[in-house]
């Protein structure tokens, strides 16, 4: 493995994570041929702990490295409150944090974080629900993680901080700012759930498994003899389509903005059945109420959820397609130069594919997205996006966005659904389906 000359000395430090090792775990070691004898650090890092096997082959590898490390753990719900489905992506259990620590020689420090996960996290989860939209409270868990180590490293007399995501950080010579890069394992690459931290965060931040691939981590923690938290599996794909996501929301929102209504189909505007509050729906949902006659086709979905209004109109996916789309809050992880458009890729969710599309960049942090190819389905607010500067390896996040409109264009108008039978009237407040260009600001 070469010593890349041209990064800093810092930067070789924070990335070599194949320490020469003496006792019974050299020989995995040496299976693959990255080993790297660095001297050792002895500066401290606090490290986020949760249990894990990344987090605790991350906090084994900065040991060795010679860094006295610190273990931070998050106490994300206060005592006796249910996470919902929030309890199968977060610590559950501090006190088998505590003994891994243990284990590994390193200090372990519980941080209470309820009431900044409530405000960052948790309430604008039941709010864009109530709304009809989406969020990704991953990507924001994160930001209070990161937030929340940088408060406390200033505490212990340090600025490093570490974690066990799959991601790289780097500096840029030219700008002098710190880029965050997809790591060598694309399978399993998490820069999207990083995407939203800034330079106070990359400059200080160590990813002790930017150069693993996960394999090599998994049977690195084998030799590591410690109860790990296992992770429930589950064949949904995101939290906020989660079926318990709704009596979460009913836990956390007064009843009068939990909005009853009707069930509508869309090309023909006409009532299907009522629902009892559209916390209970999504937009792109399948497989509706089945106990009415006749039945809801079940490959029928939601398109659009009117909340003011409680309703929420159904439809075969069909005709649903997207060329533009305006997004809002645009953070970039670098410097770039916004007075031209770029070319990038867009990633539309943390499993999914990289999108070619063109950055136009407007004013009040906004920007539109011009997709290379007109594509199917819909964008839905709320969405996060993560651009990259490249579809495959080596790529670099460029920036981070969340979806404020998406559709076509047509006559003038931007149409985020296509037209349905009664659909003549541009000024119709009750259906939201078309938007004039002025007022998304194209």
């Amino acid at each position: 493995m070469k010593i890349l000359k041209k990064y800093s000395p810092s930067y070789v430090i924070r990335n070599t994570y194949f320490p020469h090792i003496k006792n019974n775990f050299k020989n995995t070691f040496q299976r693959y041929n990255r080993v790297m004898i660095i001297k050792p650090s002895k500066q401290t890092v606090l490290i986020a702990m949760t249990g894990g096997l990344e987090s605790t082959v991350a906090a084994y590898l900065l040991k060795k490295q010679g860094f006295r490390c610190i273990g931070i753990g998050l106490q994300l719900f206060e005592d006796g409150e249910d996470p919902g489905p929030f309890g199968d992506v977060m610590v559950t259990d501090l006190n088998k944090v505590k003994s891994i620590c243990n284990y590994l020689d390193i200090p372990f420090y519980a941080v209470n974080a309820s009431a900044r996960f409530a405000d960052i996290v948790l309430d604008p989860v039941v709010g864009r629900i109530l709304s009809g939209q989406t969020f990704e409270p991953i990507v924001f868990l994160n930001l209070v993680l990161m937030d929340i180590l940088i408060e406390k490293a200033a505490k212990f007399n340090t600025n490093l901080i570490a974690s066990g995501h799959y991601a790289k950080v780097l500096k840029n010579q030219k700008t002098g700012s710190f880029e965050l890069m997809v790591a060598n394992d694309l399978e399993h690459d998490q820069s999207y759930v990083l995407s939203r931290l800034g330079q106070k965060h990359l400059e200080h931040l160590i990813l002790p498994l930017s150069e693993i691939r996960k394999k090599e981590v998994e049977k690195i923690g084998s030799l590591i003899k410690v109860d790990y938290q296992k992770r429930l599996k589950t064949n949904i794909h995101h939290i906020m389509r989660d079926p318990r996501m709704a009596l979460f929301v009913e836990g956390r929102s007064p009843k009068d903005l939990r909005r009853t209504g009707s069930i509508y189909d869309y090309r023909e505007e006409s009532p299907i059945c009522e629902h009892i509050g559209i916390h209970y729906y999504y937009i792109g949902q399948k497989n509706l109420i089945k106990k009415i006659e006749p039945p809801i086709d079940p490959l029928k979905e939601v398109i659009s959820i009117i909340p003011f209004k409680g309703n929420i109109f159904i439809d075969y996916p069909d005709r649903l397609k997207y060329s533009h789309a305006l997004v809002n809050r645009f953070i970039t992880s670098g410097k770039i130069d916004m007075t031209l458009p770029i070319a990038v890729y867009v990633k539309m969710s943390s499993g999914g594919t990289k999108i070619p599309c063109r950055l136009y960049f407007k004013n009040n942090d906004t920007c539109l997205i011009d997709f290379e190819c007109e594509r199917p389905g819909l964008l839905i607010p709320g969405q996060f996006f993560v651009f990259y500067s490249r579809s495959a390896d080596k790529g670099k996040v460029i920036g981070s966005a969340i979806v404020e409109v998406g559709g076509m264009f047509a006559n003038n108008e931007f149409n985020t659904l296509p037209k349905n039978k009664k659909d003549s009237d541009e000024d119709d407040d009750d259906d939201n389906k078309t938007v004039q260009i002025e007022k998304v600001h194209f």
